[in-house]
């Protein structure tokens, strides 16, 4: 029978495995942290997420929730990433997907031989225990926020800049931005948030962007906005 390799248990990651579970394909999940979640679990042990402190989701539950396994019922519309983490925990061990995860293990190659199966080697992080297995196919799921994207090539000025530069990647608290002057470049959701944020204790926050944007709000008419145009 056909076997695969999930790199990561983060939100796409657990959807695989519970798909691949429901249809009886054999799986092996490979989590370089020590618990699901991926960008989701702040301060994640893997080094990777994102999340700050204040993070919420910017679609509503009803949106993001995977179908086989809806959110309670009183988490809040726009749930915090300590919300999703305990879904996402739940959700895992409702489909009695946690033993089928290896955690704190790193997929260091994955290659594919002459007959077109896959050879995965991978690292346990805290042993440094290596181990070899073949798959038939690859399912890669480690998500696409676990490095910052800088400009390349660097803007004008970067090299003299004297202040602080620093990613939203590795944004946390907005403490370290008091009565600085800062300037948040781009007009994303994480943009959005750390500007409003740094705003409440710096001395002065600019946000710039190169185009314009519409701010959409969360609600409109009492209702969740994106539940007005979500087809269901």
């Amino acid at each position: 029978m056909r076997r695969v390799c999930v790199i990561g248990a983060g939100s796409s990651g657990i959807a695989a495995c519970q798909v691949l579970a429901a249809r009886g394909i054999p799986y092996d999940c490979f989590e370089l942290g020590s618990q699901v979640g991926g960008n989701w679990r702040y301060l994640n042990d893997n080094g990777l997420s994102s999340a700050y402190r204040s993070l919420h989701i910017n679609t509503s539950r009803q949106v993001m929730e995977y179908a086989s396994y809806p959110m309670p019922q009183d988490t809040p519309d726009y749930p915090g990433h300590a919300h999703i983490a305990r879904y996402f925990d739940a959700f895992v061990d409702h489909f009695g997907l946690r033993e089928s995860i290896s955690f704190r293990t790193e997929v260091v190659d994955a290659a594919p031989d002459a007959a077109g199966r896959w050879t995965v080697r991978r690292r346990h992080r805290d042993t440094g225990e290596e181990g070899v297995g073949t798959y038939d196919a690859v399912l890669v799921a480690n998500g696409h926020h676990w490095k910052a994207r800088w400009p390349r090539p660097s803007l004008p000025g970067t090299d003299d800049f004297t202040g602080v530069q620093t990613h939203a990647h590795d944004y946390r608290t907005p403490e370290p931005f008091t009565d600085q002057r800062v300037l948040v470049l781009g007009i994303g959701n994480s943009a959005c948030d750390i500007a409003v944020e740094t705003s409440r204790v710096s001395r002065r926050t600019v946000l710039a962007m190169r185009r314009g944007a519409h701010i959409v709000p969360k609600y409109l008419f009492g209702t969740p906005t994106d539940r007005l145009t979500h087809s269901w």
